[in-house]
């Protein structure tokens, strides 16, 4: 009988490590489907307004067109390159940089899954990628990544960091670099999303980072019919 009672301290302490365990397990069984439910967080798509717009849904027309300069850049073929070759196409364009682990990727394969949609309609649409990294994006680069991931047709572009702030200044284009630029050591936080200019060179239309490309292929089929 002593030993029993002795047992019952132990008995109670175990029972008491397992039903804290259940509770714990509990809680974080409810945590993890209520996370699951939350509303997931928006993209930092920079600095995007219009006096007099109404709610942002992922596409808005640019009233009036935006007049944008011409401009000379270097494409993936070491060529020079200056945007108002592509005059009599609109042009779906993109700022970004090839070290991009994420955002960049995604925009790139939005256009071509664009171009896919569009069948021979993209045909009077041209892709245009405009690096915001020029001291790492050389030509070659550009040539080499676009290659790499099978992204044809797509223009790659690159130049002087400066003067790519100049050509990204109707647009909105703010881009920093985040880290060690010295060593190279770096990442460069950009304003996303793509722009649309229409075949006078006049921006038209924005569409927000992360829009489907089948819901930006149907607002541009209806521009290149």
């Amino acid at each position: 009988m002593k030993s029993k009672r002795n047992a019952t301290p132990y008995l109670r302490l175990l029972y008491g490590m397992i039903t804290g365990l259940l509770i714990g397990i509990s809680a974080l069984a409810i945590y993890l489907v209520q996370d699951q439910l939350r509303e997931p967080k928006a993209v930092d798509t920079g600095h995007f307004s219009v006096e007099g717009e109404a709610e942002f849904d992922g596409a808005i027309q640019i009233e009036p067109p935006i007049v944008v300069p011409d401009f000379t850049l270097t494409d993936q073929d070491d060529e020079q390159f200056k945007v108002s070759d592509l005059r009599g196409h609109h042009v779906l364009l993109a700022f970004g940089f090839t070290n991009c682990p994420d955002i960049c990727p995604l925009t790139l394969s939005d256009f071509q899954s664009i171009k896919e949609l569009l069948g021979g309609s993209a045909e009077r649409l041209a892709f245009v990628f405009i690096s915001v990294d020029g001291s790492r994006d050389t030509p070659s680069v550009l040539r080499s990544y676009l290659g790499f991931r099978e992204l044809e047709g797509i223009i790659g572009l690159t130049g002087d960091e400066d003067y790519v702030r100049e050509i990204g200044a109707p647009f909105g284009l703010a881009f920093e670099v985040i880290g060690e630029a010295a060593t190279g050591a770096y990442s460069v936080n950009h304003t996303v999303g793509s722009f649309l200019l229409d075949p006078r060179g006049r921006w038209i239309m924005r569409f927000q980072f992360g829009l489907p490309p089948d819901r930006v292929a149907a607002e541009l089929s209806e521009l290149l019919w």
